[in-house]
């Protein structure tokens, strides 16, 4: 092993653990600290907008790994803001002046809240959810009150609409756009999921643009432009996420939304590494950069990162996949369905699953199934590695629900 190292690693979150329990495998004594502005230790962040906020887990039951960890991996947690880096020099400086020299550098700050801006007189007024500080408002708040507003219809917005709903409460989700999660989910699947929400009471309003939001007393009153006015006691925002990379604006890093990386973790400045939702990365199999954010893409590039900074050189070749539980319906989603050219379904009902196959040159490039629990993951995952394997595809056996798609790996 090469002479030993000061890894430093920015963001605590689940990109930043694994990365750092990965290097352990390969290295045993360079010193490895993790710098953390929440004070908590790391902890896996799906739960809060589920069952967190219904109160089935409590704040120590999603820790990554056991309070242990750190000492028992020799890894430092430092509960500090970096204020400001100096690549020249290989150094970050906290918000107190503190000065902390690397030898490697690992970026994983995560992302941002991106927030509404509609009135600034109420801007303090709107909640999030990104950390657990502003799960814990939510709830507090939510058990004061009946009648809740979600602006955003995507992921985090539906899971909070279905988590408060199970709570008794009141819930109108506002959407701009013409279908829930309109980027990345097809719109049939997106249908089943605003169906599942009325059926439950939940309001949905598509196509709906905020003109202006009324604070009176303690009630808020929400104007759309088509002239519908949603009267809520409290607004919970949804709109999606940017990148965290404010720090190294005016440096030598390169960005794009977010911080531009190669298939090996690696930015464009020596040494310095990035990983998890804040990496814009070069995707080896779509043959372009793209910017994931979810659970399981943060815990593999922490992963990988963590590989390639011991010196193990690993290219990041993972296939992108991410879950939504609303409800009693579990939504995943595998690969990229942005580029292809059909679609193939398979199953009839949410009963027993429903997936469509995104195909472009007789491969599977993407796939999204919609189902009771445990109803669609064995075939997703099936698709992840039809998608790895770039393999070519018997469509008849795709859309028939009663063949099962094991034999397709075999080719």
């Amino acid at each position: 092993m090469n002479s030993l190292k000061k890894i430093l690693i920015i963001g605590s979150g689940q990109a930043a653990i694994y990365a750092a329990s990965e290097f352990r495998k390969y290295d045993k004594d360079s010193a490895v600290t993790i710098f953390g502005n929440e004070n908590y230790h790391p902890y896996e962040r799906p739960p809060l907008s589920k069952e967190f906020l219904m109160d089935k887990k409590k704040e120590d039951e999603f820790l990554f790994f056991s309070k242990n960890f750190f000492d028992d991996q020799n890894v430092s947690f430092i509960n500090k803001t970096i204020d400001s880096v100096d690549f020249k020099n290989k150094c970050l400086i906290s918000f107190d002046n503190d000065k902390y020299f690397y030898d490697k550098l690992l970026i994983t700050t995560g992302s941002t809240n991106r927030k509404i801006e509609i009135d600034n007189e109420i801007d303090n007024d709107i909640y999030y959810l990104r950390n657990l500080d502003e799960a814990n408002k939510i709830k507090k708040k939510a058990s004061e009150v009946n009648n809740i507003a979600i602006i955003g219809g995507g992921f985090i917005g539906l899971e909070i609409a279905s988590s408060l709903n199970q709570q008794n409460k009141s819930v109108n989700v506002i959407e701009i756009s013409n279908q829930l999660m309109g980027r990345i989910i097809p719109s049939p699947i997106a249908n089943l999921v605003k169906a599942e929400h009325e059926k439950h009471g939940n309001k949905i309003h598509l196509d709906s643009k905020i003109k202006s939001i009324e604070k009176i007393n303690d009630t808020f009153k929400i104007l759309l432009e088509n002239d519908h006015i949603i009267e809520t006691e409290m607004i919970i925002g949804g709109i999606g996420s940017i990148p965290t990379t404010d720090l190294f604006n005016n440096s030598d890093l390169e960005l794009k939304n977010g911080i531009l990386t190669n298939k090996y973790n690696q930015t464009s400045v020596e040494n310095v590494y990035a990983a998890g939702d804040v990496s814009n990365f070069y995707h080896p199999l779509y043959q372009k950069n793209i910017r994931l954010e979810s659970y399981q893409h943060a815990q593999n590039q922490g992963i990988n990162a963590g590989k390639n900074i011991a010196g193990i050189k690993s290219e990041y070749l993972s296939v992108p996949w991410m879950w939504s539980d609303q409800f009693d319906l579990n939504l995943q989603l595998t690969g990229l369905c942005d580029d292809y050219h059909e679609i193939i379904e398979r199953g009839e009902d949410i009963e027993n699953g429903i997936i469509h196959f995104f195909i472009k040159d007789d491969k599977i490039v993407g796939a999204c199934g919609l189902g009771l629990v445990g109803k669609v993951g064995r075939d997703i995952r099936i698709a992840s590695k039809l998608i790895e394997k770039q393999t070519i595809i018997d469509k008849k056996i795709l859309s028939d629900q009663n063949q099962k798609l094991n034999p397709l790996l075999k080719k």
